[in-house]
């Protein structure tokens, strides 16, 4: 009985060892023909695919990518971010960094850049640092522990270890020194006014450390997510992460009639109002803050985030009508028939009904009464300011 067992196994070895050569043979066979038909056609694969878990980190598969760029450790790269570095720049980022969503990274050949161990051009982060939603960073030196907030724009810039670089700053040619504080919306193109800068709280440090804490979290649980699940897990609409705030994910609630353009990316616990169009590369993500809730016929265009911090909301009204590149972030409360144009960032707010926010505005922590018209460029952070403004 022994003997016949034996055989038998041993066709059956055989058996399985013809089936996988076979198998084997016929993709040979199928990769041979299409690399015959893609030589008659002259086609030439560019590039292996991006790779989405590595290093412990996790880069979303629709991060736009080019050149040599470089990752550490625990890193996480949102989605719809781009990281380009032209012919002999390098783009570098340290252990535990996040990069928020839409945010440009860049490495220029052709414009000055400081000088790091990444390269002579480079744009580069050290460890542990924070690029929120929608920034832009062209060959700078971005320093260990340091905050870079909402649409901030910073070309040719150092930034020394610690310093925090709040919403909608604009900043070139210079070094920020170490826990200085860049603030709201300032502009800085002298090395005079980078001197000047006052230091950061204790509260921005704390802040750090909590939006680290969250991002390290997040690099491992995508991870986890797109290792068990795949790419669809982790690109257009689905539910969020397992991590320590959120043990039962649940998918967003999408409503009658609604039109997605390419790359939207809607994750978690998001409740999206009938006849509402998303338009490209928009992120509504409730993997931390939530619900994010937007009414029905909302209109949402290109590049727009819609986030929130750990413990907190968005809910929009209906009929939002928004332009490009707008950074909507909770905690945040706003009423019906909001329009609000290109490049605006609304924050920690509570806003009211038929209110219109102009191009460029920035809108943090303070309520807008109904019908009230934030000029384009304004920078509205004080209640004072908001009250005076005009219907």
């Amino acid at each position: 009985m022994i003997v016949k067992s034996r055989k038998k196994l041993k066709f059956l070895v055989i058996g399985c060892f013809l089936s996988a050569l076979i198998l084997s043979l016929a993709l040979v066979s199928h990769d041979s023909s299409f690399a015959a038909a893609a030589e008659k056609s002259s086609l030439v694969r560019l590039q292996n695919l991006q790779k989405i878990v590595v290093n412990s980190s996790f880069i979303s598969p629709l991060v736009e990518l080019f050149g040599n760029v470089f990752i550490g450790k625990k890193v996480f790269v949102a989605s719809n971010t781009t990281l380009s570095a032209d012919p002999d720049t390098q783009i570098c980022l340290g252990n535990e960094t996040n990069l928020q969503d839409n945010i440009l990274l860049l490495a220029l050949r052709n414009t000055p850049a400081p000088s790091s161990n990444c390269g002579k051009r480079s744009s580069s982060t050290g460890e542990r640092v924070s690029i929120a939603h929608q920034a832009k960073i062209k060959n700078s030196k971005i320093g260990n522990f340091t905050f870079i907030g909402f649409l901030a724009d910073l070309n040719n810039v150092v930034l020394e270890d610690g310093a925090f670089v709040l919403h909608g700053a604009k900043i070139s040619n210079v070094r920020i020194g170490k826990d200085r504080l860049v603030p709201i919306g300032a502009v800085i193109t002298t090395q005079a006014q980078a001197n000047a800068l006052s230091l950061k709280t204790k509260a921005n440090a704390e802040f750090q450390e909590e939006v680290l804490k969250v991002n390290e979290e997040f690099a491992e649980h995508y991870g986890q997510l797109y290792k068990k699940s795949g790419f669809d897990a982790v690109t257009g609409i689905g539910i969020a992460p397992k991590t320590s705030w959120n043990s039962n994910p649940v998918k967003p609630t999408i409503g009658q009639n609604v039109q997605f353009e390419e790359f939207t990316r809607i994750v978690g616990n998001v409740q999206l109002g009938s006849n509402s169009v998303v338009g490209r590369r928009t992120s509504i993500r409730a993997d931390e803050g939530s619900p994010i809730v937007i009414g029905d016929n909302a209109k949402i265009e290109d590049r727009v985030t819609f986030h929130a911090l750990k413990g907190t909301s968005i809910r929009i009204g209906k009929n939002l009508n928004t332009d490009d590149n707008i950074v909507f972030h909770g905690p945040l409360e706003v009423g019906d028939n909001l329009t609000i144009e290109d490049d605006v960032i609304l924050f920690r707010s509570k806003v009211g009904n038929n209110v219109t926010i102009g191009t460029g505005a920035i809108v943090v922590g303070v309520t807008l009464q109904d019908g009230v018209k934030v000029p384009e460029a304004a920078v509205v952070t004080t209640q004072e300011q908001a009250d005076a403004l005009k219907a």
